[in-house]
């Protein structure tokens, strides 16, 4: 099916780069580099939504810069491995005991213990809005010595310290909870602390009382870019080293060795509002998804660097390759209903994919209103179930590592990123069986296939992560899961 004429002036305009002088100047987001001469610079593709606060989506930005760190880390294979904590293990009751790595200091000096552990860890489950991985479990955290703690939640948790890799959970020193926001400047642990933060980026300084081996560089700088063109031509410049989520529109302007192509746990998904409006009737939302054609989108819009939809998990999670079959709703003929159809600017690809789907949609029958705005914007009209189809790009072992922690914020009752509105017993119930399931990734794909069979939710495309590098930039990181891109091992020659 060949491109809608709006969706392909739109593509001819996105392959077509901004001169710099424009691009910049529209932008306002390169700062003189204070740094001084060969600093590297990082683009990155999204602006903090709460000041930096852990708890946010922030916590990711703090994670790609090296900055925060967590008790936990993940293996390849999504299994805890030491990190802030170096023995793990559970207790009779089902809570979990950890011992601190000895000789950790904050950034402004303390030495970290479990006292300052289970301070930060005890802030994010009293947040306002507590980070979705723990949204719900009941978590509380006490020392139980100098550098050993006790964390618990209201009922056994099995993926607790999968949990706890979360950026969202990373652990500050007590100075940062002391004012009306959490403040990560000078107080994190990793081995970059941020020296200066302002409206367009930070600076960034190496710390040289870092637990493990020291950065390579000095320091760097990471500027806040929402705009993919002006990304793009950063890069190309040399105003920008590395850059995130290269539009795949643009991949045809850079040479091949500037790109880092790697699969990712990241999967673009249409979203249906279950909860009010025309698609509260599943036959409506059946007629949805049967309007719905991916191929265009995958194969024209990603430049065949995405792949085709399996399921809500995709090819980069080797285990989910047994997708359980699932039946979907009769559907109702469209009868000319209005739907509202929204996304956010941040990723280039999603808003022409939305006038794709748009077309589509009004091929089929139905009358579509569509909206574009920022993430940070738009995202709290999304979650009040403001659209009834929301595009997104949403990563799908981000979280946790573990899948059952995005399917039980995504699409339980009491999901705290249940962008669906989705009220399901059904669903409910096979999420909770994935804890205490004896094979859980056997459990995992019996729930998606309930997920599924709601039409809450239309997989559209498996993203791959595409990453601008510059000649002479080493060692940044391809993380399927985007938690890390600026490491100690970074170094620009």
């Amino acid at each position: 099916m060949p491109l809608p004429e709006k969706a392909l002036s739109r593509r001819a305009l996105l392959a077509a780069t901004a001169p710099l002088g424009l691009a910049f100047a529209a932008s306002g987001c390169f700062a003189a580099d204070e740094g001084g001469a060969g600093r590297l610079v990082l683009a990155n593709a999204l602006t903090p939504a709460a000041g930096l606060s852990p708890h946010s989506e922030d916590a990711f930005l703090l994670a790609r810069w090296s900055v925060a760190e967590t008790l936990l880390g993940l293996d390849d294979d999504g299994l805890p491995v030491a990190f802030l904590a170096t023995d793990w293990a559970q207790a009779e009751d089902g809570s979990w005991d950890l011992t601190l790595r000895d000789g950790v200091r904050f950034h402004d000096g303390t030495a970290l213990d479990a006292a300052a552990a289970a301070a930060a860890l005890t802030a994010a489950a009293n947040a306002a809005a507590a980070p979705r991985v723990i949204d719900g479990i009941g978590l509380t955290a006490e020392a139980t010595g100098d550098l050993t703690l006790r964390v618990a939640t209201a009922a056994p948790d099995p993926v607790l310290p999968q949990r706890l890799s979360s950026p969202q959970l990373a652990i500050l020193a007590p100075a940062a909870y002391t004012g009306e926001t959490v403040d990560p400047v000078g107080h994190a642990t990793g081995p970059y602390a941020i020296a200066e933060s302002t409206s367009t980026g930070v600076e960034l300084e190496r710390h040289d009382d870092y637990w493990g081996e020291p950065a390579a560089m000095a320091g760097y700088r990471a500027d806040y870019v929402p705009d993919a063109a002006t990304r793009v031509a950063a890069l190309r410049s040399g105003e920008a080293h590395v850059i995130e989520a290269v539009p795949y529109a643009q991949i045809a302007n850079l040479d091949d060795s500037r790109l880092q192509d790697a699969p990712t746990g990241r999967t673009v998904s249409l979203y249906l509002n279950t909860g009010g409006g025309p698609l509260a009737d599943p036959a409506l939302r059946a007629a949805v998804a049967a309007a719905i054609d991916p191929a265009p989108i995958v194969d024209d819009i990603y430049e065949g660097r995405a792949d085709a939809p399996e399921g809500l998990f995709g090819p980069a999670l080797a285990w989910a390759a047994d997708h359980r079959p699932h039946t979907l709703p009769a559907a109702a003929a469209p009868g000319g209903e209005t739907l509202t159809l929204a996304t956010y600017s941040n990723r280039a690809e999603l808003p022409e994919a939305l006038t794709v789907l748009a077309s589509q949609l009004e091929a089929a029958g139905f009358a579509v209103a569509t909206e574009v705005r920022e993430y940070n914007d738009i995202e709290p009209d999304m979650l009040a179930g403001a659209f009834d189809l929301f595009l997104m790009s949403r990563s799908v072992v981000q979280d946790s590592g573990d899948a059952y922690t995005y399917l039980d914020s995504d699409f339980t009752g009491d999901g705290g990123f249940n962008v669906s509105q989705l009220r399901d017993p059904a669903v409910d119930a096979a999420v909770a069986a994935i804890a205490s399931a004896a094979d859980r990734q056997s459990a995992v794909l019996d729930a998606e296939a309930v997920v599924l069979a709601t039409v809450a939710v239309i997989p559209v495309a498996h993203e791959r992560l595409v990453t601008g590098v510059a000649t002479g930039v080493t060692d940044v990181a391809s993380d399927p899961r985007e938690r890390r891109i600026i490491t100690a091992a970074t170094s620009l020659g």
